[in-house]
């Protein structure tokens, strides 16, 4: 959900077309970190009950962006109060010991990664939350190639496995080939081509091999 931008700033993104850059054989595979490795959703509705006495699954959590729950806007939260929120769960250790969203993820990365693809963590959590992050993915036995933090545009990839509408949208923009990860707050983005709806890590793992196949050729 949203950790990336001040409300106030808007974010222009181009409607997703075909695929515009060609495949290489050993691909560039940008992962995200929350809701695609680590299920944060339990600490997302936590901290804001917590903190805020707001629940934000009462309004089903149909939202990317927090200002769009009525909750949020009727407590006047500021963006700082929400980012605050965030980070104290993003650099919480006792939250990031725990298990991978999905169990299946460390072996198909692995499995990427065999095969001579460069595969990267890429979020939009701040450089304060590498260890945490880090911590997490070396519990699971995720490795990677590296760990990219605070990132605001996750263009210029092959492949992108994220959940967020803006990413997924601008990747496949870019001309990469992206796959958003299903949330009750992104369902509203068209899906049927570029980006996918994917909803298990075993899921992915024959479509990065398709393109990878593709490229081949």
């Amino acid at each position: 959900m949203n950790r990336t931008m001040d409300p106030t700033l808007e974010v222009a993104v181009k409607t997703a077309g075909p695929a515009g850059r060609p495949p290489r054989p050993n691909l560039r595979i940008a992962v995200d970190f929350d809701g695609v490795l680590f299920d944060h959703i339990p600490y997302l509705l936590r901290g804001f009950r917590d903190a805020h006495g707001i629940d934000l699954a009462a309004e089903g959590l149909r939202h990317w962006d927090f200002f769009q729950y009525r909750a949020v806007r009727e407590r006047n939260l500021s963006w700082n109060a929400v980012k605050t929120v965030l980070e104290r769960i993003d650099q919480d250790p006792v939250l990031h010991d725990c298990d991978a969203r999905d169990p299946d993820a460390a072996d198909v990365i692995a499995s990427w990664r065999a095969q001579g693809h460069q595969v990267s963590v890429v979020t939009a959590r701040e450089p304060g939350a590498r260890a945490t992050t880090e911590a997490f993915l070396a519990r699971n036995g995720i490795r990677v190639d590296e760990v990219v933090m605070g990132a605001r545009l996750k263009t210029g990839y092959d492949v992108l496995v994220d959940d967020a509408p803006h990413n997924v949208l601008m990747a496949a923009a870019d001309g990469g080939l992206a796959l958003l990860m299903d949330h009750p707050y992104n369902r509203d983005v068209p899906s049927k081509r570029n980006p996918l709806r994917v909803r298990r890590w075993r899921e992915i793992e024959p479509i990065v091999a398709g393109l990878a196949l593709e490229a081949a050729a």
